[in-house]
This record gives C-alpha cells, structure tokens and sequence, in this order.
C-alpha cells in the first residue's frame, strides 16, 4: 500500500502504456462482466477481448485487511475444449499479473 502522496499524485499521471494497464484498484462482485485482457488459452478461446462473467475470486489478505486478488474463475460462453479439473464447462481460469514500474527522482 502506497501512503506517500507526492508518489499516489506521480503515479496516477501515468499512461497505461508505461503501467502496463494494471494501476488503481477495481471492485470485483460475483456475477458481474469481465473482460479477459492475456491471450491464456488462444487454442481454446480464452484471449484478449474474451468476455465472460466472474464466478469465483481467490485472494488473500495483508496484515492491514486489504484483499489482494490472486486468481478468478470467469465463465466465457465462446470456449471450446475441455474444462479444467473441477470446472465447468466454459469456465476459465485467470490468474494474478504484475508489471515492474521503476520510478527515478528527478532531483
């Protein structure tokens, strides 16, 4: 958790090019729609743009109660191939990425 405030200002003047698209936090409800944004399983149907509906999260939590999203189970109707072991059928599995960001003073 980030708690300089100069560093959460640089921060959001960011473009998602140089964050890889992964700052900020979003709020995840069962049920709602996703996007899927990897190519995971190009075979199979799980690729960028890929829309679905969140079933399940997975996460754990820091010593200050955050949660912190590890992977989830998306539903996309458009998947073709055999489900994962205790899966449904057209349910997917996306899991947690990270992008490095190197901040350099300018002083």
């Amino acid at each position: 958790m980030i708690s300089d405030p100069l560093l959460i200002s640089k921060l959001g003047e960011l473009h998602s090019a140089q964050t890889g698209g992964r700052l900020g936090k979003i709020p995840l409800v069962l049920g709602m729609p996703v996007m899927i944004t990897t190519n995971f399983d190009v075979e199979g149907g799980i690729v960028n743009g890929s829309r679905g509906i969140l079933k399940h999260i997975r996460y754990y939590e820091d010593k200050d109660g955050n949660r912190h999203a590890t992977s989830c189970v998306v539903e996309v109707a458009d998947t073709s191939g055999d489900a994962l072991p205790h899966l449904k059928e057209h349910e997917a599995v996306a899991i947690q990425d990270t992008v490095e960001i190197i901040l350099k003073h300018p002083h």
